[in-house]
């Protein structure tokens, strides 16, 4: 297995563990644990249970090259971190200019390779 499967493998278990973390929420208090937005939280876990899922897909299929697996890898998982990670902070992309930069980059960058993956499996090169 490449490193893209591997890496959808590790997200996937990333969201089975925010999973447990959000269902020993549910029958706690309203800032329990420190968590201050819970559909960010909820958020994450749904983006890390997708994109491992899809991670493991392309990686089956063989359509992604190495440097593309490298560019989807670094810019999922910071979305994936980034996105949960508001269920603590959720103020945190509008307080600090260079966060909001780096999700932009980051979900820019993710979109692009994909378009890239796209570009090459079509046109075959």
């Amino acid at each position: 297995m490449g490193i893209l499967g591997k890496g959808g493998l590790l997200l996937l278990s990333m969201g089975g563990c925010s999973g447990i973390l959000m269902y020993l929420s549910l029958e706690r208090p309203a800032g329990w644990a420190y968590i201050r937005n819970f559909a960010r939280l909820r958020q994450g876990h749904v983006d890390a249970l997708v994109l491992g899922g899809i991670f493991l897909a392309a990686e089956a299929t063989g359509v992604v090259d190495s440097y593309a697996s490298l560019v989807l890898l670094v810019t999922g998982f910071y979305t994936v971190i980034s996105t949960g990670a508001m269920g603590w902070w959720p103020d945190f992309p509008q307080r600090y200019k260079v966060a909001s930069v780096g999700d932009f980059a980051a979900l820019s960058t993710f979109a692009l390779a994909w378009v890239w993956v796209t570009i090459r499996v079509l046109t075959g090169w």
